[in-house]
This record gives structure tokens, sequence and C-alpha cells, in this order.
């Protein structure tokens, strides 16, 4: 009897566990029919795109709202292929605030969702899920007025939309928190200007007091400057280990640069050397981009250059001949070539093949962080150029004259001067010579034949005619001369 209760009582459980789970998987499926359900959801406001739109109770404002923006994006776009163009409508579309969007519930209930505290924090409070017949509205603000900025210890400084009921913990969260670089970071300093712009009020506080913020409040969270950064020299070329060299503040030497680079290889040509700086916006220029350059490839050797416009390069010649105390012909033909090549240049003076004697103050030169360093490698070269038939580079022997290698590049042409007016260039300082001067032929040095310029007969007579002008003029004043002395 015993054992047929227990069975019946058995049977009565599985039945009921049975009959609770049809009855949990009905409701499970009745649910999930109902919230697969397409529900209404109403955007208006300062949004890319307004209306009534498709959505589903299992989606969340933010991610209807991001899939509203792709939509629009996708078709203000269209066909564009010009990256400018696609940049620009780009920046537009997304000028729709983040914060103080109103969300009205069918039942009359009115929600403020803040999708940057949601992005950021990642609270699901201020991202709610959507209802059926929900509308969302986007506020109209003033993008330049109705913003706080803030700026100092903070990992992102930045510019965001003010909200009424902000305060600074708010504004340091936007900013990304403080920046834990700085150590003791507890105070702020906040500047407010009055309506006329012209006169502005200072209130420092303590982080912690987390103040109440006003609409266009200017923060600056205070620091002690903190110079524990990643200093760095780039050094190119002729070393054992070019690259990146780590460096104190204002207080490593070129020679220890050098040092920790391993030192100069055998093939380095030290009087070519230089040091870039970024003194000047052309040297920031060429910095840039030879750094960009070693960023992408390490291995590269070809070091581009980066050389100022012809609007940019008159600009400083006339900044210069401003106030200069020279004839404008010595201005022309003289001082403007040579700044010129400071204003592209402007290399520091530093003799490379000195560094390592302690006879010379060279070694003990500062560098600075971003400077660049280029060791190039010895032209065991010469090049011979102008009225010669096979003009270009030939292997250096210091055996060989000017005229071997003229004679190396297949002689003269019927164009050249007299073989008198062969001009050696030095490598190194660029300076000109008759090539009859110069006793020795150096690696990198430049041989150049000049072209016998034509003569037609109107230069002659344009010749004649300029020094009879001067003859007469002469003869002028001698006679007014020889008339005033009777």
């Amino acid at each position: 009897m015993k054992i047929k209760k227990i069975v019946y009582l058995i049977l009565i459980i599985s039945y009921n566990l049975i009959l609770a789970q049809e009855l949990e998987q009905t409701t499970s499926k009745t649910l999930q029919t109902a919230l697969m359900q397409p529900i209404t959801v109403t955007v208006g406001g300062n949004f890319v795109i307004t209306g009534s739109f498709t959505a589903l109770r299992t989606q969340r404002l933010d991610h209807f709202i991001t899939t509203l923006y792709s939509k629009a994006q996708e078709i203000s776009l269209g066909n564009i292929n010009k990256p400018e163009v696609i940049r620009q409508i780009k920046k537009e579309l997304q000028k729709y605030p983040l914060r103080d969007i109103t969300l009205k519930r069918a039942d009359g209930t009115q929600l403020k969702i803040d999708l940057l505290k949601f992005r950021l924090t990642g609270d699901f409070k201020y991202n709610p899920y959507l209802m059926n017949d929900d509308v969302i509205i986007f506020p109209s603000y003033d993008e330049k007025k109705n913003i706080i900025d803030i700026s100092g210890a903070v990992n992102h400084p930045t510019q965001f939309q003010f909200v009424e009921g902000d305060r600074l913990s708010d504004a340091i969260l936007f900013a990304g928190g403080i920046n834990k670089a700085y150590d003791n970071v507890t105070e702020a300093e906040i500047s407010r200007l009055k309506d006329n712009g012209n006169l502005e009020e200072i209130i420092k506080v303590k982080i912690t007091d987390d103040i109440p913020l006003q609409r266009g409040d200017r923060i600056r969270i205070l620091f002690t400057e903190n110079n524990k950064v990643a200093f760095k020299v780039l050094v190119l070329g002729e070393v054992n280990r070019p690259g990146y060299i780590y460096i104190t503040k204002n207080n490593t030497t070129i020679k220890e640069v050098i040092e920790k680079a391993g030192g100069f290889t055998q093939d380095a040509d030290l009087k070519r050397a230089e040091i870039l700086k970024g003194t000047d916006e052309a040297q920031l220029m060429k910095i840039k981009a030879i750094r960009d350059a070693y960023e992408q490839d390490t291995t590269f050797t070809t070091l581009p250059l980066v050389l100022k416009t012809v609007d940019e390069l008159k600009s400083e010649e006339l900044k210069m001949m401003r106030a200069a105390n020279v004839t404008y012909e010595e201005f022309q033909y003289s001082f403007a070539y040579d700044n010129a090549l400071r204003f592209i240049e402007n290399k520091s003076a530093v003799d490379f093949t000195k560094i390592f004697s302690d006879a010379y103050k060279d070694g003990s030169f500062i560098v600075n962080d971003g400077d660049v360093i280029i060791i190039p490698k010895k032209q065991n070269l010469v090049y011979v150029f102008g009225q010669v038939v096979n003009p270009g580079f030939y292997i250096y022997d210091s055996t060989k004259t000017w005229k071997d290698y003229i004679k190396e590049a297949g002689g003269i042409t019927e164009q050249a001067k007299n073989g008198k007016k062969t001009q050696i260039i030095k490598g190194l300082s660029r300076t000109w010579f008759n090539a009859d001067e110069v006793k020795q032929i150096e690696p990198g040095d430049f041989i150049y034949v000049p072209k016998s310029l034509p003569r037609d007969l109107s230069y002659y007579v344009q010749q004649i005619g300029s020094v009879s002008g001067i003859l007469t003029a002469v003869v002028s004043v001698t006679f007014l001369i020889i008339q005033a002395l009777k």
C-alpha cells in the first residue's frame, strides 16, 4: 500500500514538472513573439533625420539612434567619391547633441537621456529600452556658447555640451578623468566671463568640492609640471645603432647621444653630418617629414625634404630687407641667397669630427627633444656636369686631376667654353674655384664645364651702343668741367 502511494506521488510530481515546463515554454514563446513585434518610435528636434520609424522592444535608445544615423550617413554620401567632400558631410552629420535628450512615453512619462554619459560609463540608466509610441526629442543648443571647456591635468582636454545641473565631476568625466601622470592634483581653476566678454572672474576650488558649473565655464585642472616624458632624438645614417635615442631634458650632449647610438661607422661622412632643430616652421615641417618616414619604415634611406614655398621664402626675405643697412644690389646678389639657404637648412654649428675630442667644445653641445641628427655616408664620387658628353658620377681617385675626370666623362662638347673656364665646386662649402686654382680634387666635389653662349650681331650692336652712351656722357661731363675752369 505504501509503495502505491509513493508511486502515485511520484507521478503527480512528474506531471506537475512537465506541466510547468510546457507552461514556461509557452510563456517564453509568447514573450519572444511580443518582443519581436515591431513598435513605432518618433524622432524629432535637432537630429540628422526626423520622423516616425520602426524599432523593436529589444532595442535600447542608443542602438536605435546609431542605426538611424548610419542609414542617414549612407544616404547622404550616396555616390560621392571625393574624400574632402565626404569628410565635410560626415563632420556636418555628427553635429547632433548627445545630452539633454527628452524621451516621452505614451503614458506621459518623460525621461532625460544623456548618451554621452552612457558611452563613457556604460551605465544603462542613461540608455533605456524603447517602448511603443516613444518620442525622442533632440535639443537645439549653441555650439559656441552653450559649452564647457576643460584642460590641464586631464587625459583628454575637451569641450562638451552644457546641461543644467552639470558639476565639476561631470567635466572631469567627459575629459577622461584626471591624468595619473601628475601627482597631487587637488585644485581646479574656473574662468567665467561676464556677458560682454571683457571681464573675467577666476575661481579656485578644491576638486573634491564638486561645485556646480555655469554655461561657458572654462576649467583648468591645476598641476605641477611633470617632466617624466619620453624625451628623445632621432639619429639616422652612419651610426651602429640608428633610431630613437632617449635623452634627459636639456641635459644630454651630442657626444652622449652618439655613444648611445653605438658610435660612427667607418663610412660616416662627419664633415656633412648635421643636426636639425625645430627653430622655425620650415625646420619643424622637415623634422616631421623625416620622423614620419622613419616611423613608417625604420629601414628607409632616402631622407625626405620639405621645402618652403616661394611665397614663404619671399616673406622671410622682405622681413630681412625691411631694416637692412646694405645696398639693394648687395642684398639681392649676396645676402638673399645666403638668407634663403639659412631659412631652408638652418643647421646647428657642430663639427662632428671634433665631438670626441676633449680639446673642443663640440661634444658638449646640448640636444633637445625632437631633434634629428643625420650622419650621411661618405661619397667616394665626383660629379661632372655641364658641357661634357656623359655627365654624371665618377669614382674618386686621388691621383686624377679635373682634366682626367672630364676625359672620363667623354670630353667637352662643341658648346663648351674654353677649358680655362671650367669650375670646381667644393662638395662641402659649395665654393666655386677656377679649375686651375684647385690642386686636389676631393670626394664630393663637382666639376662644371660652362656653356659658351652664342652672340649674334644685335648683341654686339647693343654692347657698342651701351659703351658709346657711356663715352658720350663722360665727354659731356669733361667738357662741362673744362668750361667751368676757364
